[in-house]
């Protein structure tokens, strides 16, 4: 005959399982990356892109300015190399010359912009990598600790429904039956310790027949207003 003691004893036993499981589900649902760092690691993405962008139409400004400063070169070779004697000539490749210069400067001009906002941009994309960097640590940390976690709460279950399995060996049919039953309905808690007289589970004050069933242990005894199995203390 199952008693009431055995039940309490596998009660325990499924209530820290409960509790472990529970744990264990929580634990496992932070394993793995967070929004925030999936979110840092898509910035510096982002930055690392706009680098790239800026640094390829510094590229085309710099070929381009180039271009010019190599045609402004020619002319002036031709203008102060002797070699152009007609005026008009010397006077158009003096216009050219002035217009060649104008547009150098302007390039000039674009590519001391566009450094200045690459400067910028490859400030932001360190503070970006800065700050994934700190991220990623204190997650490596924590997921370690999260899977270390994980491991021993493993292996507290498998310890528990050992210790289970091992208490099923004593339990009737009809008593797990009716635990089962009460532990769905009770929130877990399947038996109540009795303690002067009061049922711990609902409070209140158990009529005299009952506590002397329960207290002589012949069968299960269920309280009269919450159904749980009684333990007398």
């Amino acid at each position: 005959m199952t008693t009431a003691a055995e039940l309490h004893a596998l009660q325990e036993t499924d209530l820290a399982m409960d509790s472990a499981v529970a744990r264990l589900n929580e634990v496992e649902a932070q394993i793995g990356e967070t929004e925030e760092l999936v979110a840092a690691r898509e910035l510096v993405e982002q930055r690392r892109g706009g680098v790239r962008e800026i640094q390829g139409g510094q590229k085309a400004l710099d070929w381009d300015a180039e271009e010019v400063r190599r045609k402004a070169q020619e002319i002036e070779g031709k203008l102060y190399g002797g070699t152009v004697k007609s005026p008009k000539e010397l006077e158009d490749l003096q216009a050219d010359l002035s217009s060649l210069r104008s547009q150098l400067r302007k390039r000039e001009d674009a590519v001391l912009e566009v450094m200045l906002e690459l400067e910028d941009a490859e400030t932001a994309l360190r503070e970006a990598e800065a700050a994934l960097a700190a991220l990623e640590s204190a997650w490596k940390a924590e997921q370690a600790s999260l899977i270390e976690t994980q491991a021993a709460l493993k292996t507290e279950i498998e310890a528990l429904e050992a210790r289970r399995s091992r208490q099923l060996d004593g339990v009737d049919r009809a008593a797990l039956g009716l635990y089962e039953t009460l532990r769905q309905r009770r929130q877990g808690a399947a038996v109540a310790v009795v303690e002067r007289g009061l049922c711990q589970g609902c409070r209140i004050t158990l009529p005299m027949s009952i506590l002397q069933k329960a207290r002589a242990g012949l069968g299960l005894v269920q309280c009269v207003s919450c159904e749980r199995i009684l333990l007398v203390s």
